[in-house]
């Protein structure tokens, strides 16, 4: 059988594999509730000890919501001071296999203000992997482009999580603004569904 013929039907095959294998897995169905403690890189100002909330769900088997809340009291650039950070959007991902999967996603982020400075509103695109080392342990990196408070700036998230149980997990994230200058060491307990 010559190389081209050949190829259609190997792709196929790995197609249905992939997918096969994809449908047990379930990586973007959760909510989760974390303590976070952000550290501000610059400036006088102390670090802060917050919660964040996250949920997430999958849909149609390439896309998921996702909504993220942290009600910290955290001095940032420009004067403003974050008294809430709402965080919202959809993302798509593919399973390369039952244990590794590539995301992408679109955010909106709405930031409330204390001191009468104005709201912080904004949007983040963002691509990472998320990789299970085996049935307890997963990984997860995210890199990200947003314009919240300041313009261009790059966002970096590192995230394992440990299953003790197939639906409870813990998680230990580090969520990394760079221009913003925050820093965010976030550990919480996450069910999935």
């Amino acid at each position: 059988m010559p190389l081209p013929r050949l190829a259609l039907p190997l792709c196929l095959l790995a197609a249905c594999t992939s997918f096969n294998a994809a449908a047990d897995a379930r990586h973007y169905s959760y909510v989760e509730l974390a303590y976070a403690y952000q550290s501000t890189d610059w400036g006088p100002y102390a670090e802060e000890s917050n919660m964040t909330f996250l949920a997430s769900a999958e849909a149609f088997d390439y896309l998921h919501i996702h909504a993220r809340y942290n009600n910290g009291d955290t001095y940032l650039p420009r004067g403003v001071i974050q008294d809430g950070w709402w965080t919202y959007g959809l993302g798509g991902h593919y399973y390369l296999n039952s244990r590794t999967s590539l995301l992408i996603g679109a955010d909106r982020h709405e930031l409330q203000s204390q001191s009468g400075r104005p709201n912080q509103r904004g949007w983040e695109y963002k691509i990472g992997v998320r990789h299970d080392i085996n049935q307890q342990w997963r990984l997860t990196l995210e890199a990200g482009d947003h314009n919240v408070v300041v313009d261009d700036d790059t966002t970096f998230i590192f995230e394992t999580l440990y299953q003790p149980r197939p639906k409870l997990g813990f998680v230990f994230r580090v969520r990394d603004y760079d221009k913003l200058d925050l820093s965010s060491y976030e550990i919480g307990a996450r069910w999935d569904y």
